[in-house]
C-alpha cells in the first residue's frame, strides 16, 4: 500500500510540477544517491546520443586518410604559400598547371589528387617541401596554417602566404596514419558498448537461471554449481578473458563471449544468495502451503524480489567489461584493426607517446574512464535507491 501511494503522488507530482519537481522530491527522497545516479545516467545518456548519431557527428570517414600526420588538437586548417616574386597564384583557385608540394597524407593531397591540370608533389616531411618552394622546383607549398606561418616568419623576404586559410579543423588532432581522432573516437563507441552490453546480456542469462535453480533446489545441483562457479570466479578475470579471446578469434561476438564467461559467477553468487534468503520468508511458505508449484514460487515470488541486485550488477558489470573490452583490444585480441576501437587506439598510441604525440592516447583512455565511469555511478546510486533499508525516511 505504502509504495502505491508513493508512486501515485510522484506521478501526480510529475503531471502537477513538471519535470523540475519530480527531480527536487527525488533528492529529498534519496539524498546523495540521486544525484550519483544522474550524474551516471547523463554521462551515459550522452555517450549513447553520439553514438546513435556517430554518421552524422563525425566529420570524416574513422578509416580514411584525411590528413597530414600527427595535427595536433585544433589544427588541420591549410594555407598556401609561395615565393614573394610570384605573382600568377592568388589562392588555391589559380593552382590549374602549377607544381604543389604537400606533405604526405596532408589535407593538400586529399584536395588536389583528382584536380586535373595540378601536379602534386609529395614529400615524405614538410620540410623537404619548403626547401622545394625556396630552389623553385614546386610553384608553391600547400601546409598546416602554424606551419605555413612559421616558415614565411623564418623566410620574410622569400615566402608568403597566398589567399585565405582553407580546410576544416581536427578537433582532436590526427593519428600516425593522417586518420581524425574526433571520428574514430565517436565511432569506436559503437563497438565498445557492443561489447559490453553483449556481455552482460551473456552473463545475465546464463547466471541468472542457474543462481535461481541453485538457491531454490539445493542440495547435489547447489554443491555441483558452486564448486564450478568458485572455481571460474578464482580466475584471475583479464588471464580468463585473454584466453577465451585467443581461442575463439577476434570479433565483436566472439569477445562479447570471452568477457561474458568471467562474469557469469557474479550472477550466480548473487542471485543465488538472494533465492535463499527469499525462499524463507513466511509469503513463500504461504504460497507452498496453498499449493503453488516450484515453477509458479520462482516465477512470481522468488525472482521479482532478485531483479533490484540483478540490476545494480548489470550496471556494474558493463563498467568492468569496458575496461576488460579495452583490455583485450589493446593486446590485439579485439576487432579488425582497421576498424575503430579505443583500446587499440590506446595501444598503437603509445608508441608514439615519447614524441610528444600525446592525443592519441590521452583522447581513447578519457573515453574509456569517462564510460566507466557513468555505468558505475549509475550502479553505485541504484544499489542504494533500489534497497529499501538504504533508503532516506
Amino acid at each position: 500500500m505504502v509504495v502505491e501511494e508513493r508512486a501515485t503522488t510522484l506521478r501526480d507530482v510529475l503531471r502537477r510540477d513538471g519535470l523540475a519537481a519530480w527531480f527536487a522530491r527525488g533528492a529529498k527522497w534519496y539524498g546523495t544517491e540521486w544525484y550519483i545516479t544522474l550524474a551516471g545516467a547523463v554521462i551515459l545518456i550522452a555517450v549513447f546520443t553520439f553514438t546513435l548519431l556517430a554518421t552524422r557527428l563525425a566529420p570524416y570517414d574513422p578509416e580514411a586518410f584525411v590528413g597530414q600526420s600527427f595535427a595536433r588538437p585544433g589544427s588541420g586548417v591549410q594555407v598556401l604559400v609561395v615565393r614573394s616574386d610570384n605573382t600568377d597564384i592568388e589562392g588555391p583557385d589559380s593552382l590549374v598547371g602549377k607544381t604543389i608540394g604537400v606533405e604526405v597524407n596532408s589535407t593538400a593531397a586529399t584536395r588536389y589528387k583528382d584536380v586535373e591540370g595540378i601536379t602534386l608533389k609529395k614529400q615524405p616531411k614538410v620540410k623537404k617541401a619548403f626547401q622545394d618552394l625556396l630552389e623553385g622546383k614546386v610553384d608553391a607549398v600547400v601546409a598546416d596554417e602554424a606551419i605555413g606561418r612559421q616558415w614565411v616568419e623564418e623566410h620574410p623576404d622569400e615566402l608568403k602566404i597566398v589567399g585565405q586559410p582553407f580546410g576544416g579543423r581536427f578537433i582532436m588532432g590526427t593519428d600516425n596514419l593522417g586518420r581524425d581522432v574526433f571520428s574514430r573516437i565517436i565511432h569506436g563507441a559503437d563497438t565498445v558498448l557492443k561489447v559490453a552490453l553483449l556481455s552482460a546480456i551473456f552473463s545475465a542469462l546464463v547466471g541468472v537461471p542457474l543462481g535461481l535453480l541453485s538457491g531454490f533446489i539445493g542440495g547435489y545441483l547447489d554443491r555441483t554449481l558452486s564448486l564450478i562457479m568458485d572455481s571460474v570466479y578464482s580466475f584471475p578475470g583479464l588471464i580468463l578473458a585473454i584466453a577465451m579471446a585467443a581461442m575463439l578469434g577476434p570479433g565483436v561476438l566472439n569477445m562479447a563471449v570471452a568477457i561474458s564467461v568471467v562474469y557469469v559467477p557474479t550472477y550466480f553468487r548473487v542471485v543465488r544468495g538472494q533465492t535463499l534468503s527469499v525462499k524463507e520468508e513466511l509469503y513463500v511458505e504461504a504460497a507452498r502451503s496453498l499449493g503453488a508449484t516450484a515453477a509458479t514460487i520462482l516465477r512470481l515470488y522468488v525472482f521479482p524480489n532478485v531483479i533490484p541486485s540483478i540490476v545494480v550488477v548489470f550496471s556494474m558489470n558493463i563498467a568492468d567489461a569496458i575496461l576488460t573490452e579495452a583490455g583485450l583490444s589493446f593486446l590485439g585480441l579485439g576487432i579488425d584493426p582497421s576498424k575503430p576501437d579505443w583500446g587499440y587506439d590506446l595501444s598503437k598510441g603509445k608508441a608514439f607517446l615519447p614524441g610528444g604525440y600525446w592525443w592519441i592516447i590521452t583522447f581513447p583512455g578519457l573515453m574509456i574512464a569517462l564510460v566507466a565511469l557513468g555505468f558505475a555511478l549509475l550502479g553505485e546510486g541504484l544499489n542504494e535507491i533500489l534497497n529499501p533499508r538504504l533508503t532516506e525516511s
